[in-house]
């Protein structure tokens, strides 16, 4: 067992989840339950994140969601996009179309690709897996166009 402090959050934020439903888990959460570990939650990545160079986001995947489910990237700027899908009981996926991006994961897996995102706009994601999308599994990309160096 054991892990960092954020590890331990997220392992119970998916215990919630997964005992009290995603409804109850994120009222347990906003009444104070655990302030940290909602903010992972609601947490979206930022460009802001990524100005000291190449930036990780994790995303962890549930039964049938992402959270975060909005992240937002810089055009050009290497980003590595991590599933993790440690407490789900399903595989899952992320698949950006815009830009053949695809992620895989089994249950219990965490996965990791890095790419640069060119074009800025807004760009959905969704689990590609038979019934995920149906279910509500997506979320949106944000590309931000660059910020001039000095």
């Amino acid at each position: 067992m054991g892990g960092t402090n954020t590890d331990i959050m997220r392992r119970e934020l998916q215990e919630i989840a997964r005992f009290c439903g995603r409804f109850w888990a994120l009222v347990l959460i906003t009444a104070g339950f655990s302030s940290t570990a909602a903010a992972q939650v609601n947490e979206l990545a930022q460009p802001q994140d990524q100005l000291a160079g190449q930036a990780d986001i994790a995303i962890v995947s549930t039964e049938f969601a992402y959270a975060p489910a909005k992240i937002a990237v810089f055009a050009g700027r290497t980003v590595t996009i991590v599933l993790d899908n440690s407490g789900a009981e399903t595989e899952h996926g992320l698949y950006l179309p815009a830009f053949d991006f695809r992620l895989q994961a089994k249950a219990g897996e965490v996965v990791r690709k890095s790419a640069v995102f060119t074009k800025p706009g807004d760009y959905p994601f969704l689990c590609d897996l038979p019934g995920h999308d149906e279910a509500g599994m997506r979320g949106l990309l944000s590309v931000k166009a660059s910020l001039a160096r000095h």
